[in-house]
């Protein structure tokens, strides 16, 4: 058994794990008094030397700041709030890049009691503006750079009170925003922090609203115990750590693993920018960066262009996934190249965290979700009736709302809260929308979003085993598969298909990697149509937006069938 982790026996720890232990480790007397901007900071300070954050800018310079730093800085911004009137309860969101502000933004919110809601960069004003007025947002923090963007988006808000802008030298500030600098420079560094409990609110994110108007999700105080203990056990973090989680605190991701990460007073690194593979292997040449947390897009295109790794040295021990499926291709090629695997985890802005994850002491099934998070119950259910499938059958991913993270509601829409849940013979679940199979063995194996489902000649085929399969043929750099409707089977598989540098799209290659996927899978599931793309839209997360491709293949077999 390796020496060293935090979950040293999957079955044994599950079997013995109570959320009372995770609370036993907060300063305050959790859950009933609980505030996580103290418990992920103000603790962690006494010494002066712990550091939270090394950040990289696109110039390239790195800043670093400590958790004596962190904590002073976020309680002049919670002295900011309550100068301008915020009030314990009220909505706080930020429009920023990675940079030390956001931080320290995102801690001194919630040390004053109020709740913190990000909005990711890629939206525009309408994207920014629908999420502000939904939540009657009275706080927005952002950056001269983005202050016109945010300008345009408080046209359409009334409640937003004030700006808190920090000036980068380029953009605007406008007359009567506040200045970031200035005015933390000119609060004190005391503050008593609010005593919030852990049914009080916390954070407000918004789904990315791909099918339909985004939906607040409402999170408790309380949540920070549940990503507190997959920071522990799937992320595995150990003293001396320098942990890469690449998301962005516009998206409940970022918080996810900063915040839980900082529960244990781990150290974080961040980089400005988007993701470039040459930038990113310089960074993890120079830092000596331990645990890397990114998205599959990424690794897919580190495997791409992994030329860019040759000569670098790398200090990883651990490295995961999130947003879609990892292909058993991935994995093989991160332990190849890497010399670490790649542990895939699995989680919705709704359930606050990563609830389906794989552990370094567990066997690991590439391609597999892996096994539900130790104090949370999940299993795939027939989304009809609420009753568990049997291994092998196919369902929808579900769980008990009864773990810390699990979010409170959608903001102010008690029907939508209300449909995602079924009641089943032993017990109310919470639908995600996601579908699975569980194996013998107890591990989630991922088959799609349940509109994402092709029925071809009566087969249900999951996209996701196909764009697996898809993505190892050599020619395939990034793969997207959807129904094309059919007159004889209903619908076939199309694939797009975005091909390697040194490959060439042609007739041949296409039946190449026809022939690929069906010896490899089967002769239901191969596409039996192939167009080579560019590039494959995508959302603003990344994830590929299939119900674009899928417009367009109908749109085609109604032209092709005229």
């Amino acid at each position: 058994m390796p020496e060293g982790h935090n979950l040293h026996d999957y079955d044994e720890v599950r079997a013995s794990f109570s959320w009372d232990d995770v609370y036993a480790d907060a300063d305050w007397d959790a859950p009933e008094e609980l505030n996580i901007g103290h418990e992920v900071c103000d603790r962690h300070a006494d010494d002066g030397e712990n550091v939270a954050l090394r950040q990289v800018g696109t110039d390239g310079e790195l800043r670093t700041l400590t958790f004596r730093e962190l904590a002073d800085r976020s309680s002049q911004f919670a002295n900011v709030l309550e100068e301008l009137g915020v009030e314990e309860g009220d909505r706080v969101f930020s429009y920023m890049p990675r940079i030390p502000e956001h931080y320290v933004a995102l801690v001194g919110t919630l040390k004053r009691g109020a709740v913190f809601g990000g909005v990711n960069e890629r939206f525009g004003p309408d994207g920014i503006s629908y999420r502000l007025d939904d939540c009657d947002a009275s706080v927005v923090v952002t950056t001269s750079d983005n202050r016109d963007t945010v300008a345009d988006a408080l046209e359409d808000v009334p409640s937003v009170e004030h700006v808190i802008t920090v000036d980068r030298g380029e953009g605007t500030v406008a007359d009567g925003d506040e200045v970031f600098a200035d005015a933390l420079d000119g609060a004190s560094a005391d503050y008593e922090v609010a005593k919030t409990g852990g049914e009080d609110d916390a954070l407000l994110y918004y789904t990315s609203g791909t099918t339909g108007l985004a939906k607040g999700v409402l999170h408790k105080q309380r949540w920070v115990a549940g990503v507190a203990a997959t920071q522990k056990y799937a992320v595995d973090l150990q003293p001396g750590d320098l942990y890469w989680s690449t998301a962005d605190l516009g998206w409940l991701t970022g918080p996810i693993n900063t915040l839980g990460a900082w529960f244990w007073g781990a150290s974080l690194f961040t980089y400005e920018g988007e993701f470039d593979p040459e930038t990113w292997a310089d960074l993890l040449d120079e830092y000596p960066i331990s645990v890397l947390f990114s998205v599959p897009t990424a690794y897919r295109m580190l495997r791409e262009k992994e030329h860019v790794l040759e000569g670098v040295d790398l200090d990883l021990r651990h490295a995961l996934s999130i947003g879609e499926p990892l292909s058993a291709g991935v994995v093989d090629w991160g332990e190849e190249t890497l010399g670490v695997t790649i542990h895939d985890t699995y989680g919705q802005t709704e359930t606050g965290n990563m609830i389906i994850n794989n552990y370094p002491t567990m066997d690991l099934k590439p391609g597999s979700m892996g096994k539900p998070l130790p104090g949370i119950e999940a299993d795939v259910v027939d989304p009809e009736t609420g009753d568990p499938m049997p291994p092998g059958e196919t369902g929808e991913i579900a769980e008990r709302g009864d773990y810390p993270c699990f979010f409170a509601e959608y903001w102010e829409k008690p029907d939508k809260t209300a449909d995602c849940f079924v009641e089943g013979s032993e017990g109310e679940w919470y639908l995600s929308g996601d579908l699975a199979r569980k194996d013998e063995d107890g591990y989630f194996w991922f088959e799609g979003r349940a509109d994402d489902v092709i029925i071809s000649s009566g087969y249900r085929i999951g996209p996701f085993e196909v764009e697996s399969s898809l993505g190892e043929h050599p020619a395939v750099a990034e793969a997207a598969v959807v129904p094309k409707p059919d007159r004889e089977r209903g619908n076939i598989v199309k694939a797009y298909v975005v091909t390697s540098d040194d490959a060439e799209a042609s007739e041949d290659l296409a039946e190449d990697i026809k022939t690929h996927v069906r010896d490899e899978l089967s002769a239901h599931e191969y596409p039996r149509e192939i167009e080579f793309v560019a590039e494959l839209p995508k959302t603003v997360t990344g994830k590929i937006r299939r119900t674009e491709l899928q417009d367009d293949a109908e749109e085609e077999a109604e032209i092709e069938q005229e």
